[in-house]
Protein backbone atom coordinates (compact mmCIF):
# COMPACT_ATOMS: atom_id res chain seq x y z
CA UNK A 1 0.00 0.00 0.00
CA UNK A 2 0.89 3.50 -1.05
CA UNK A 3 1.12 6.09 2.45
CA UNK A 4 2.16 9.59 0.40
CA UNK A 5 1.53 11.68 3.36
CA UNK A 6 3.99 12.16 6.36
CA UNK A 7 3.49 14.14 9.57
CA UNK A 8 6.44 14.83 12.05
CA UNK A 9 5.82 14.49 15.64
CA UNK A 10 7.00 14.05 19.13
CA UNK A 11 5.42 11.44 22.08
CA UNK A 12 6.38 11.91 25.72
CA UNK A 13 6.44 14.94 27.24
CA UNK A 14 5.29 16.87 30.38
CA UNK A 15 3.15 20.21 31.35
CA UNK A 16 2.89 22.40 34.59
CA UNK A 17 0.05 19.38 35.75
CA UNK A 18 2.90 17.04 36.22
CA UNK A 19 6.54 18.06 36.64
CA UNK A 20 7.05 20.21 33.14
CA UNK A 21 7.47 23.42 33.08
CA UNK A 22 5.01 24.59 30.20
CA UNK A 23 1.79 25.33 30.04
CA UNK A 24 -0.21 24.08 27.50
CA UNK A 25 -0.16 27.09 25.21
CA UNK A 26 3.47 27.25 25.96
CA UNK A 27 4.26 23.71 24.70
CA UNK A 28 1.80 23.83 21.56
CA UNK A 29 3.63 27.21 20.65
CA UNK A 30 6.88 25.58 21.13
CA UNK A 31 5.61 22.34 19.00
CA UNK A 32 4.60 24.46 16.34
CA UNK A 33 7.59 26.38 16.15
CA UNK A 34 9.64 23.28 16.03
CA UNK A 35 7.80 22.20 12.63
CA UNK A 36 5.72 19.69 14.46
CA UNK A 37 1.90 18.93 13.08
CA UNK A 38 1.48 16.95 16.33
CA UNK A 39 2.20 15.92 19.72
CA UNK A 40 1.45 13.11 22.39
CA UNK A 41 1.34 14.90 25.79
CA UNK A 42 1.98 12.25 28.88
CA UNK A 43 1.65 14.39 31.96
CA UNK A 44 2.19 11.98 35.00
CA UNK A 45 -0.92 9.63 36.57
CA UNK A 46 -3.37 12.01 35.39
CA UNK A 47 -5.55 13.50 32.27
CA UNK A 48 -6.24 16.83 33.84
CA UNK A 49 -5.00 18.30 30.68
CA UNK A 50 -7.67 16.34 28.09
CA UNK A 51 -9.34 19.98 27.38
CA UNK A 52 -6.95 21.03 25.32
CA UNK A 53 -6.53 17.49 23.36
CA UNK A 54 -7.74 18.87 19.64
CA UNK A 55 -6.60 21.11 17.18
CA UNK A 56 -3.96 24.07 17.99
CA UNK A 57 -3.70 26.07 14.45
CA UNK A 58 -1.93 23.39 13.01
CA UNK A 59 -0.46 21.29 15.76
CA UNK A 60 -2.70 18.01 17.02
CA UNK A 61 -2.61 17.64 20.38
CA UNK A 62 -3.47 13.87 21.94
CA UNK A 63 -3.23 13.73 25.60
CA UNK A 64 -2.89 10.54 27.86
CA UNK A 65 -0.64 9.76 30.57
CA UNK A 66 2.28 7.95 31.66
CA UNK A 67 1.53 5.58 34.69
CA UNK A 68 4.57 6.31 37.00
CA UNK A 69 5.31 3.73 39.99
CA UNK A 70 8.77 3.63 41.35
CA UNK A 71 10.12 2.02 38.46
CA UNK A 72 8.60 0.28 35.32
CA UNK A 73 6.87 3.39 33.73
CA UNK A 74 4.33 2.77 30.88
CA UNK A 75 2.67 5.54 28.61
CA UNK A 76 -0.98 5.08 28.62
CA UNK A 77 -2.96 6.08 25.22
CA UNK A 78 -6.65 6.12 24.48
CA UNK A 79 -7.80 6.11 27.57
CA UNK A 80 -10.20 8.70 29.72
CA UNK A 81 -9.61 7.33 32.82
CA UNK A 82 -6.03 7.44 34.70
CA UNK A 83 -4.91 4.33 35.53
CA UNK A 84 -3.46 3.58 38.99
CA UNK A 85 0.59 3.59 39.24
CA UNK A 86 -0.52 1.43 43.19
CA UNK A 87 -1.00 -1.70 40.47
CA UNK A 88 1.94 -4.02 39.47
CA UNK A 89 3.27 -3.44 36.09
CA UNK A 90 1.25 -6.63 34.39
CA UNK A 91 -2.23 -5.68 35.99
CA UNK A 92 -1.79 -1.77 34.74
CA UNK A 93 -0.93 -3.02 31.10
CA UNK A 94 -3.82 -4.90 31.26
CA UNK A 95 -5.99 -2.45 32.45
CA UNK A 96 -5.23 -0.06 30.17
CA UNK A 97 -5.73 -2.45 27.40
CA UNK A 98 -9.21 -3.38 29.29
CA UNK A 99 -10.33 0.16 28.69
CA UNK A 100 -9.81 0.19 24.80
CA UNK A 101 -6.10 1.91 25.43
CA UNK A 102 -3.03 0.57 24.17
CA UNK A 103 0.51 2.07 25.60
CA UNK A 104 3.81 1.59 25.24
CA UNK A 105 6.84 0.85 27.72
CA UNK A 106 9.05 3.71 28.68
CA UNK A 107 12.67 4.56 28.85
CA UNK A 108 12.99 0.43 29.73
CA UNK A 109 16.84 0.08 29.78
CA UNK A 110 17.97 2.80 32.74
CA UNK A 111 20.88 1.92 34.48
CA UNK A 112 22.17 4.68 35.91
CA UNK A 113 21.43 7.03 39.14
CA UNK A 114 23.03 10.33 39.89
CA UNK A 115 21.75 13.69 40.93
CA UNK A 116 19.74 14.36 37.54
CA UNK A 117 17.77 11.05 38.31
CA UNK A 118 17.06 8.04 39.85
CA UNK A 119 16.59 4.77 37.86
CA UNK A 120 13.24 4.28 35.99
CA UNK A 121 14.30 0.93 34.48
CA UNK A 122 11.63 -1.30 33.21
CA UNK A 123 12.72 -4.35 35.25
CA UNK A 124 10.66 -7.50 34.10
CA UNK A 125 11.93 -7.85 30.56
CA UNK A 126 9.26 -10.84 30.32
CA UNK A 127 6.39 -8.56 30.45
CA UNK A 128 5.96 -7.47 27.56
CA UNK A 129 2.38 -6.58 26.93
CA UNK A 130 -1.11 -7.45 27.57
CA UNK A 131 -1.92 -11.19 29.28
CA UNK A 132 -4.05 -11.63 26.51
CA UNK A 133 -1.29 -10.26 23.60
CA UNK A 134 -2.86 -12.39 20.47
CA UNK A 135 -3.94 -9.50 18.38
CA UNK A 136 -2.36 -6.86 20.78
CA UNK A 137 0.21 -4.15 19.53
CA UNK A 138 2.06 -2.93 22.06
CA UNK A 139 4.91 0.26 21.48
CA UNK A 140 8.55 0.25 22.93
CA UNK A 141 10.15 3.70 23.24
CA UNK A 142 13.61 2.42 21.87
CA UNK A 143 15.50 5.89 22.48
CA UNK A 144 14.63 8.26 25.03
CA UNK A 145 16.43 11.53 24.96
CA UNK A 146 16.24 12.37 28.36
CA UNK A 147 17.33 9.07 29.92
CA UNK A 148 20.10 8.95 27.12
CA UNK A 149 21.56 11.91 28.46
CA UNK A 150 21.24 11.41 31.82
CA UNK A 151 22.77 7.78 31.63
CA UNK A 152 25.61 10.01 30.58
CA UNK A 153 25.93 12.46 33.57
CA UNK A 154 28.59 12.52 35.72
CA UNK A 155 29.77 15.45 38.76
CA UNK A 156 32.71 15.89 36.17
CA UNK A 157 30.77 16.75 33.12
CA UNK A 158 27.60 18.04 34.19
CA UNK A 159 28.31 21.32 33.08
CA UNK A 160 29.39 20.54 30.01
CA UNK A 161 26.68 18.35 29.27
CA UNK A 162 24.03 20.94 30.23
CA UNK A 163 26.13 23.67 27.87
CA UNK A 164 26.12 21.02 24.84
CA UNK A 165 23.73 18.36 25.59
CA UNK A 166 24.39 16.94 22.70
CA UNK A 167 27.39 15.31 23.87
CA UNK A 168 25.78 13.38 26.27
CA UNK A 169 23.29 11.41 23.82
CA UNK A 170 24.02 8.46 22.09
CA UNK A 171 21.23 6.35 21.05
CA UNK A 172 19.18 3.51 22.02
CA UNK A 173 21.07 1.03 23.65
CA UNK A 174 21.51 -2.47 22.22
CA UNK A 175 19.69 -4.28 24.72
CA UNK A 176 16.55 -2.22 23.50
CA UNK A 177 17.32 -3.16 20.32
CA UNK A 178 17.93 -6.54 20.75
CA UNK A 179 14.34 -6.63 22.83
CA UNK A 180 12.75 -4.99 20.23
CA UNK A 181 13.63 -7.67 17.71
CA UNK A 182 13.16 -10.63 19.37
CA UNK A 183 10.00 -9.48 20.06
CA UNK A 184 8.68 -9.11 16.69
CA UNK A 185 10.53 -12.21 15.13
CA UNK A 186 8.46 -13.91 18.01
CA UNK A 187 5.11 -12.74 16.53
CA UNK A 188 4.71 -10.29 19.60
CA UNK A 189 4.02 -7.49 17.41
CA UNK A 190 5.88 -4.16 18.91
CA UNK A 191 6.33 -0.86 17.28
CA UNK A 192 9.27 1.61 18.03
CA UNK A 193 9.22 5.18 18.81
CA UNK A 194 11.48 7.96 20.32
CA UNK A 195 10.43 9.70 23.13
CA UNK A 196 11.75 13.36 23.83
CA UNK A 197 10.46 12.88 27.58
CA UNK A 198 10.31 16.80 27.37
CA UNK A 199 10.05 18.89 31.32
CA UNK A 200 11.66 21.94 30.59
CA UNK A 201 13.71 21.44 34.03
CA UNK A 202 14.75 24.10 35.95
CA UNK A 203 18.07 24.31 37.22
CA UNK A 204 20.15 26.79 38.88
CA UNK A 205 23.99 27.74 37.69
CA UNK A 206 26.49 30.73 38.88
CA UNK A 207 24.98 32.72 36.61
CA UNK A 208 21.49 32.18 37.56
CA UNK A 209 18.06 29.81 36.83
CA UNK A 210 18.52 27.73 33.48
CA UNK A 211 16.08 25.43 31.74
CA UNK A 212 17.85 22.05 30.41
CA UNK A 213 16.35 20.85 27.51
CA UNK A 214 14.05 23.73 26.52
CA UNK A 215 10.70 22.52 24.64
CA UNK A 216 11.33 24.91 21.70
CA UNK A 217 14.94 22.61 21.74
CA UNK A 218 13.75 19.49 22.19
CA UNK A 219 10.85 19.12 19.83
CA UNK A 220 13.90 19.82 17.30
CA UNK A 221 15.33 16.41 18.38
CA UNK A 222 13.80 12.64 18.50
CA UNK A 223 10.70 13.24 15.40
CA UNK A 224 8.18 10.01 14.92
CA UNK A 225 7.43 10.49 11.35
CA UNK A 226 3.91 8.88 11.02
CA UNK A 227 3.03 7.41 7.12
CA UNK A 228 -0.83 7.98 6.08
CA UNK A 229 -2.35 7.02 3.45
CA UNK A 230 -5.13 9.81 3.55
CA UNK A 231 -3.97 13.44 4.82
CA UNK A 232 -4.64 14.32 8.80
CA UNK A 233 -8.20 15.02 9.13
CA UNK A 234 -9.48 18.01 10.35
CA UNK A 235 -11.66 16.52 12.54
CA UNK A 236 -9.51 16.01 15.79
CA UNK A 237 -11.11 12.64 16.77
CA UNK A 238 -10.36 11.32 13.35
CA UNK A 239 -7.15 12.68 13.37
CA UNK A 240 -6.29 11.29 16.98
CA UNK A 241 -7.53 7.89 15.48
CA UNK A 242 -5.12 8.15 12.21
CA UNK A 243 -2.10 8.78 14.45
CA UNK A 244 -2.59 5.96 16.66
CA UNK A 245 -3.35 3.70 13.86
CA UNK A 246 -0.15 4.64 12.33
CA UNK A 247 1.75 4.49 15.30
CA UNK A 248 0.09 0.48 16.02
CA UNK A 249 0.74 -0.44 12.82
CA UNK A 250 4.56 0.88 12.72
CA UNK A 251 4.24 2.74 9.61
CA UNK A 252 6.60 5.65 11.33
CA UNK A 253 10.56 6.01 11.53
CA UNK A 254 12.48 7.91 14.31
CA UNK A 255 14.70 10.78 13.66
CA UNK A 256 17.30 12.73 15.60
CA UNK A 257 16.66 16.21 13.87
CA UNK A 258 19.80 17.29 15.31
CA UNK A 259 22.10 15.69 13.26
CA UNK A 260 19.97 16.53 10.27
CA UNK A 261 15.78 15.90 8.87
CA UNK A 262 14.57 13.26 7.23
CA UNK A 263 11.18 14.26 6.39
CA UNK A 264 10.51 11.88 3.58
CA UNK A 265 12.45 8.26 2.96
CA UNK A 266 12.45 5.53 0.98
CA UNK A 267 11.91 2.01 2.60
CA UNK A 268 10.00 -0.54 0.65
CA UNK A 269 9.94 -4.22 -0.85
CA UNK A 270 8.18 -4.55 -3.95
CA UNK A 271 7.95 -7.31 -6.87
CA UNK A 272 6.04 -6.41 -9.93
CA UNK A 273 2.48 -5.18 -9.10
CA UNK A 274 2.87 -5.37 -5.16
CA UNK A 275 4.96 -2.52 -2.93
CA UNK A 276 5.15 -2.72 0.95
CA UNK A 277 6.07 -0.28 3.31
CA UNK A 278 6.88 -0.14 7.14
CA UNK A 279 4.21 -1.93 9.40
CA UNK A 280 3.04 -3.82 6.02
CA UNK A 281 3.64 -7.60 5.73
CA UNK A 282 4.22 -9.45 2.42
CA UNK A 283 5.09 -13.38 1.53
CA UNK A 284 7.16 -15.36 0.03
CA UNK A 285 5.43 -17.51 -1.98
CA UNK A 286 5.29 -15.55 -5.48
CA UNK A 287 8.83 -15.04 -5.47
CA UNK A 288 12.15 -13.03 -4.49
CA UNK A 289 11.73 -9.57 -3.23
CA UNK A 290 13.78 -6.23 -3.80
CA UNK A 291 14.69 -3.97 -0.99
CA UNK A 292 14.70 -0.50 -1.66
CA UNK A 293 16.49 2.34 0.55
CA UNK A 294 16.82 5.67 0.29
CA UNK A 295 17.49 7.66 3.59
CA UNK A 296 17.66 11.65 1.58
CA UNK A 297 21.24 11.92 3.24
CA UNK A 298 24.82 10.66 3.22
CA UNK A 299 24.35 9.25 5.91
CA UNK A 300 25.75 5.15 6.24
CA UNK A 301 22.31 3.06 6.57
CA UNK A 302 21.81 -0.59 7.54
CA UNK A 303 19.44 -3.43 6.54
CA UNK A 304 18.57 -5.24 9.58
CA UNK A 305 17.37 -8.33 9.09
CA UNK A 306 16.27 -10.23 12.52
CA UNK A 307 18.71 -8.82 14.60
CA UNK A 308 21.59 -8.82 12.55
CA UNK A 309 22.75 -6.87 9.53
CA UNK A 310 22.14 -8.04 5.95
CA UNK A 311 23.97 -4.95 4.01
CA UNK A 312 24.70 -1.76 4.38
CA UNK A 313 25.16 1.30 2.08
CA UNK A 314 26.07 5.24 2.08
CA UNK A 315 22.26 6.97 1.88
CA UNK A 316 20.80 3.87 -0.36
CA UNK A 317 20.55 0.12 -0.49
CA UNK A 318 19.36 -2.00 -2.76
CA UNK A 319 19.34 -5.56 -2.61
CA UNK A 320 16.87 -8.79 -3.40
CA UNK A 321 15.48 -10.93 -0.57
CA UNK A 322 14.08 -14.65 -1.16
CA UNK A 323 14.36 -15.19 3.56
CA UNK A 324 11.58 -14.69 5.58
CA UNK A 325 12.28 -12.27 8.50
CA UNK A 326 12.24 -8.92 9.82
CA UNK A 327 13.19 -6.36 8.12
CA UNK A 328 13.97 -2.73 9.42
CA UNK A 329 16.86 -0.03 8.75
CA UNK A 330 19.09 1.84 10.89
CA UNK A 331 21.27 4.79 10.13
CA UNK A 332 24.14 6.88 11.17
CA UNK A 333 25.42 10.40 10.46
CA UNK A 334 28.83 11.04 11.54
CA UNK A 335 28.92 7.79 13.32
CA UNK A 336 25.95 8.57 15.24
CA UNK A 337 22.56 6.80 15.78
CA UNK A 338 20.22 9.22 13.52
CA UNK A 339 17.11 7.13 12.13
CA UNK A 340 15.58 4.00 13.25
CA UNK A 341 12.65 2.71 10.83
CA UNK A 342 9.84 0.24 12.35
CA UNK A 343 10.00 -2.88 10.55
CA UNK A 344 8.02 -4.83 7.60
CA UNK A 345 7.39 -8.27 8.10
CA UNK A 346 8.61 -11.16 5.56
CA UNK A 347 6.56 -14.33 5.70
CA UNK A 348 7.20 -17.72 4.10
CA UNK A 349 3.84 -18.45 2.97
CA UNK A 350 0.88 -17.02 2.19
CA UNK A 351 -0.97 -18.46 5.15
CA UNK A 352 1.65 -17.45 7.17
CA UNK A 353 -0.27 -13.33 7.06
Amino acid sequence: MNYPFIYPGAIHMHTTYSDGSATFPHLIAAARDAGLRWVIVTDHDTLEGLPFAGWHDDVLVIVGHEITPDHNHFLALNVDTVISNQLPPQQFIDEVYQRGGFGIIAHPDERVRNSFKDIYRWDDWTIDGPSQREGRVVGLELWNLMSDWGEHLTERNKLALVLNPRLGISGPTLATLSWWDRLNMAGRRTFGIGGVDAHGFKRRAPWGEIEVFPYPWIFRTLTNYILLAEPLSRDATTATNQVYAALTAGRCYVVNRLDGDAPSIIFRLSRPGEIVEMGDTISLDRGPLLVEVDVGADAYARLIVNGEVMTSGIRRIRQTVAEDGIYRVEAYWGGKPWLFTNPIFVTAEESAR
